[in-house]
């Protein structure tokens, strides 16, 4: 029976990203993962879609979840500017994309329409885009080299005014949209997460895949893990298994759904786009993927019942918008969110230790975004400072590559060609 620092049950971004931290900093860790292979659910089938707040702007929640993923972006660029495929820098106007093989990140911009015609005389609606669109306007003008993004006022400051100019320019328009290119765009996660299970690898970490977490025991100061297939124990333990931390917490786990489909015959020159409507369930978008395919999709619905209808009204508006495209696949992805009574949705991660088990933590990462902050917070969390920032990368292993799941997109193309 192996004995590790940290075991890791789940392989997705969360316990991908942690994994990473933890060997930064010197620990023996083993991830296990109940699949064959390692990011082969959430980060599998979502859109990769890299927030930076832009969304966010029209949730009502005083602004809480854009303050965790500006912060965010802060910390990508502090803890993960070593990796040299990390290609997002700062400027004194806003983020930079340096697009080349193997980079994490692409200058694929999500492009916002806000839906007006009658949509004109709801005045909150037509305050919301003002405040939005002000709000991104923000984001984007963002001094990065001098001020941290996750302190709101360095977005927020003097935006008064141009909600106004907004307001009134939404207003008088007369066209069906008001449409902005926001500040988000995608990633290659495949590239980023293979640079950090490669890096990872490269200072020990092992990997017990196809592997199912079945008992947790505490002996002592040990905590001895159950598998399928293996028995190891550990100093302590971090369960990122999404809505199944259940089974081994006490923490109740709020699950939506998502109708995804993976489309073709998208126009090379089409731009990725959400359309943003006062009536949530008119939300469609799509994100461009390769030469002529791409991903469409809208909302996540509380109730599965739901999913159907939705995905006809979807599919139906993007095929006015383009009578070819084709639908390769349809599926429904699965969000897992831990909120309170008060809330209706939760983007936020969540780090939790058990009351359960001693020296057992649970994680809930949010948005892909925020594994990059969940990370050096666990981390924070458990030893009270930061990881190192700067470390050098003599090679990044690819003997784990094949660990890596393709995203469904990827998948799907490949059948095609």
């Amino acid at each position: 029976m192996k004995n590790f620092d940290w075991i890791i049950v789940g392989g997705g971004v969360a316990g991908i990203s942690i994994a990473e931290i933890l060997t930064r900093e010197g620990f023996s860790v083993a991830l296990i993962e109940k699949n064959k292979k390692l990011a082969s659910v959430a980060t599998r089938e979502f859109h990769e879609w890299v927030h930076t707040g832009s969304l966010y702007t029209l949730v009502k929640d005083d602004m809480k979840t854009l303050k965790y993923i500006l912060g965010s972006l802060d910390d990508i660029l502090e803890f993960y500017s070593s990796f040299p495929n990390m290609n997002l820098s700062p400027s004194e106007k806003g983020l930079k994309i340096n697009e080349n093989k193997n980079t994490w990140f692409n200058q694929n911009y999500i492009n916002f329409k806000y839906r007006l015609g009658s949509r004109k005389f709801i005045l909150p609606w037509i305050y919301s885009v003002a405040r939005s669109v002000s709000l991104i306007e923000g984001i984007r003008n963002h001094d990065w080299l001098r001020k941290r993004a996750g302190i709101l006022e360095s977005v927020t400051s003097e935006y008064y005014i141009p909600i106004l100019k907004n307001f009134l320019k939404v207003l008088l328009s007369n066209k069906k949209f008001h449409e902005i290119k926001s500040t988000d765009f995608t990633t290659n996660s495949r590239n980023l997460l293979k640079d950090l299970i490669g890096v990872s690898a490269g200072r020990g970490l092992e990997i017990f895949t196809d592997n199912e977490l079945l008992e947790i025991k505490n002996n002592q100061d040990e905590v001895e893990v159950i598998c399928k297939n293996i028995k190891i124990k550990g100093e302590k333990m971090v369960i990122c298994t999404g809505g199944n931390i259940e089974k081994f917490t006490n923490i109740k786990v709020r699950k939506s759904f998502a109708p995804i489909a993976v489309v073709k015959n998208v126009p090379p020159s089409a731009k990725s786009f959400v359309e943003l409507d006062y009536y949530a369930k008119k939300c469609i978008n799509i994100i461009t993927k390769g030469s002529s395919f791409g991903m469409i999709g809208g909302i996540s619905l509380s109730k599965r019942e739901e999913v159907e209808n939705y995905f006809k009204y979807m599919i139906d508006e993007h095929k006015k918008l383009n009578p070819r495209i084709e639908i390769l696949n349809k599926y429904v992805g699965v969000k897992n969110e831990i909120i309170s009574k008060k809330e209706d949705r939760n983007y936020l991660f969540h780090i939790n230790k058990s009351n359960i088990h001693n020296n057992v933590w649970s994680v809930i990462p949010g948005k892909f975004t925020l594994a990059f902050s969940l990370a050096p917070e666990f981390y924070r969390i458990i030893y009270k400072k930061n990881p190192r920032k700067f470390f050098k990368i003599d090679n990044i292993t690819e003997k784990f590559n094949n660990l890596i799941d393709e995203t469904v997109w990827e998948e799907q193309q490949k059948k095609v060609s």
